[in-house]
């Protein structure tokens, strides 16, 4: 097996994996559920991750990888500040569309004691940089006036990202998807000026230009 096909089982294998862990936890999946969706043995699957501590790992830095790599695409891509945090909760949206899955730092952060050290580590990481990022777009947003920001970026950063998370899990247990767009709706109803009419976000104007 050459290192293309190594590398491509390897995705493979995450993939499958993150969608079992969104549907049904760490402890809800094993590497026979793993082998019977990718098609493969289980030796195959221990080949590339020798113990599900080890795939966890991966799979954690792989996915905050991902997001972190979606939130500088946002800043890339719309000026408005609002429209980005707008955006934000639209990733969000995409999972909950699913009422079966659940994003996998939520997911993981409910087992959080039954992980290695290295996935607890990239989950503070998917923390540390996601308030980060939302302390800075609202900060940002608040000198140019483009959004309303209570409390201090850093305290407001961690309830929005709170709030969100938690509204998955809401929208999760009562099997509403529409619970988690309330939730979003009213977050950003909140951030948004009484001078920038909710039309404005829905523009495209906002978007930067290619």
């Amino acid at each position: 097996m050459n290192k293309n096909n190594n590398s491509s089982t390897a995705e493979r294998i995450l993939d499958v994996a993150q969608d079992l862990l969104q549907r049904n936890g760490y402890n809800g999946f094993s590497y026979q559920d793993i082998a019977e969706r990718v098609k493969i043995r289980k030796a195959s699957i221990h080949y590339h991750f020798p113990s599900k501590g080890d795939l966890v790992i991966r799979l954690c830095e792989r996915y905050v990888n991902q997001f972190i790599e979606r939130l500088h695409q946002l800043d890339q891509k719309y000026d408005c500040s609002l429209r980005r945090i707008q955006e934000l909760t639209r990733v969000f949206s995409r999972i909950v569309k699913d009422k079966e899955k659940m994003c996998p730092v939520a997911m993981l952060s409910a087992e959080v004691e039954a992980l290695p050290q290295g996935a607890r580590t990239h989950l503070q990481r998917f923390v540390d940089e996601t308030e980060g990022w939302l302390g800075q777009t609202l900060e940002n947003g608040h000198n140019k006036r483009e959004l309303v920001c209570h409390g201090g970026a850093t305290s407001h950063s961690r309830v929005l990202l709170a709030s969100l998370q938690g509204g998955m899990l809401l929208a999760r247990a009562t099997g509403e998807k529409s619970h988690f767009q309330k939730i979003a709706d009213d977050l950003l109803a909140q951030l948004r000026p009484v001078a920038i009419p909710e039309r404005i976000l829905t523009n495209h104007t906002v978007a930067k230009s290619a």
